[in-house]
């Protein structure tokens, strides 16, 4: 299990369905000294309403940000929509405030800073202003890869130039979500202690854009000055954010006012549950009673029983978040049983239904912790005389198995000159990310090569598809999806 920082972990707060941290800029700061200390592989994302608005339609986004060590709110109506919601953050912490207070304090510490992405001339000039504001910081290399999309990009050429640069942290420049992506595929073995989605702070850090003034800051208006900087590019992107900042707050107002009527919730009695750390918790889950709820151990497999709770706020429904993320990096098995009707509706007009594992019953639940558990179930196995092998895939194919998971796959379609297919059978897997699809397109390419061969996919859950779907990949890898 590898250590969290020893600052306090913060509050978690769901806004329109993504995981924002309390926490103010000097927190922040604190927190990234704590993982630059530790040497712990990790990354920052800076979410504004953008973000919230293609995560709904991105089920791996909103896994990125899930997965982040803080998801920072970088937008003054996320702030608005906290108060609304009765639990407001602190503070805006946005991206292009956070990266010069981070230069002065990398400056102070001895940090490095490597910035990646964006154009060569903008990257270079935001460096050199970077070394110049603050001479006493290591010195600040860049480098700007050629355009092309996520999969497409020399990865290994960019690998190389970080490799050799080893920095403290890393501010990539592709834009959102191909940033986020990015960092997510790579992060772990990169071995980077703080790494950020910076976007179009590069361009402020080089003087190619300016910033708003502080007072049109203050009053949420920064938005106002940039439409009109590059209305061209950035006037439908607002136009769709507002359109979903309506609607999804329209929906979440409805399930809120419409579960408030809900009769009192009836528990179940999941039965016994041996090698399982059972949870039961009742009444209302919201900030102003988080405290007295067990949090699991994570030294076994757990079921949290939420049946007879009565209500969720965006607190509780954080912390239910919280403790998912902290079973993914322990390595224990977790899952909710059994949400009452309240908890369903939130969870779903959410779109958490994508992220947290739910079972309705305790054998459900014991099933689909064996699954979580299996660390790698690759079953490779011969039929139709040898011209087709199929593949058991994992629960999750993430930038943690598919190196291993390619490799497997590789070395027996090479061991095997007869076989003309080979079979992925996702009905395990619940959850691929952009290394997963990478993955695929390698075994598409590689099946491609050898006369008549061909990859079957099967199997897939919604959540696969919206992968495929969202890097517009359909017609190549769905075509052949078959579902038995």
């Amino acid at each position: 299990m590898k250590n969290a920082p020893s600052t306090p972990d913060p509050r978690t707060i769901i806004l329109f369905g993504l995981p924002f941290h309390d926490v103010t800029m000097a927190e922040t700061l604190g927190w990234i000294d704590e993982l630059i200390t530790s040497k712990r592989a990790a990354y920052l994302v800076t979410a504004n309403l953008d973000f919230a608005a293609q995560a709904s339609g991105d089920v791996e986004l909103q896994r990125i940000l899930v997965e982040a060590e803080l998801v920072l709110c970088d937008g003054t109506p996320l702030v608005w929509a906290s108060r609304l919601v009765g639990k407001p953050l602190r503070e805006r912490v946005a991206g292009s405030d956070l990266v010069p207070r981070l230069a002065a304090h990398a400056e102070q510490r001895g940090y490095k800073i490597f910035l990646l992405g964006g154009e060569p001339a903008v990257l270079e000039q935001a460096a050199a202003n970077l070394s110049k504001k603050h001479p006493l910081l290591p010195r600040v290399e860049c480098y700007s890869p050629p355009f092309a999309s996520l999969l497409d990009l020399d990865h290994s050429k960019i690998l190389e130039h970080l490799e050799a640069a080893r920095p403290d942290i890393l501010l990539v420049a592709f834009g959102c979500p191909k940033q986020e992506k990015w960092i997510s595929m790579h992060y772990r073995a990169l071995r980077i202690p703080c790494c950020i989605g910076v976007g179009a702070t590069v361009d402020f850090l080089a003087g190619k854009v300016s910033r708003a003034p502080a007072w049109m800051a203050k009053l949420g208006l920064e938005w106002v000055f940039r439409l009109s900087q590059e209305p061209k590019r950035l006037v439908g992107r607002y136009w769709k954010d507002i359109c979903f900042l309506v609607t999804q707050s329209w929906k979440e107002f409805r399930v809120a006012r419409a579960t408030s009527a809900l009769p009192p919730p009836v528990s179940i009695d999941p039965g016994p549950a041996p090698g399982l750390e059972l949870i039961r918790w009742n009444g209302a889950v919201c900030a102003a009673d988080l405290a007295k709820f067990l949090r699991p151990t994570m030294t076994k497999p757990f079921v949290i029983d939420l049946s007879g709770v009565s209500s969720v706020d965006s607190r509780g429904l954080g912390m239910m978040v919280r403790i998912i993320r902290e079973s993914w990096t322990s390595g224990t098995s977790g899952c909710f049983l059994a949400p009452s009707l309240a908890v369903q509706k939130v969870i779903e007009v959410t779109q958490l239904d994508r992220i947290l594992p739910l079972a309705t019953s305790i054998d459900e639940a014991r099933a689909l912790l064996d699954r979580e558990a299996a660390a790698l179930r690759l079953r490779p196995h011969l039929d139709n005389g040898g011209e087709r092998i199929s593949f058991r895939c994992p629960p999750r194919i993430t930038a943690e198995n598919a190196d291993a998971l390619g490799q497997a796959i590789k070395q027996t379609w090479e061991n095997h000159s007869e076989a003309q297919c080979i079979a992925m059978d996702f009905a395990d897997t619940t959850f691929i990310d952009s290394s997963g699809l990478g993955l695929l397109l390698k075994i598409h390419r590689m099946t491609a090569s050898r006369p008549e061969g061909k990859m079957d996919v099967l199997h897939l859950n919604e959540n696969i598809q919206n992968v495929i779907r969202v890097s517009r990949l359909e017609k190549l890898l769905l075509p052949s999806a078959a579902t038995n």
